[in-house]
């Protein structure tokens, strides 16, 4: 009984994926989806997750496996950002 058809990942640090995406663009696929739900545009919200989740992977492919963060340090405000002990982004030379 050996079920070949089960991927199983080759080294511990491989990040999270959900289908054939990895979880960071899945999530911008899902939420996509979710706000053409709510709109009354499933179909339209679908295909425009589709394209950005594209797009985002074309971005992010060659790239760090955590380029969302880099984004996230760079592109929004040091209280929303999850990295509360680096210093804020506008800050370019580093003291001491």
């Amino acid at each position: 009984m050996n079920d070949t058809s089960t991927a199983i990942p080759r080294r511990l640090d491989d990040p999270p994926r959900m289908f054939w995406w990895d979880l960071d663009q899945s999530l911008i696929v899902m939420a996509m989806m979710i706000v053409g739900l709510m709109c009354g545009l499933f179909f339209c919200g679908s295909l425009i997750g589709l394209v950005f989740g594209h797009l985002y992977g074309r971005t992010k492919s060659g790239k760090h496996p955590a380029y969302a963060l880099h984004l996230m340090y760079w592109y929004l405000p040091a209280s929303v950002s999850a990295l509360k002990n680096t210093p804020p982004s506008y800050l370019r030379q580093m003291q001491g």
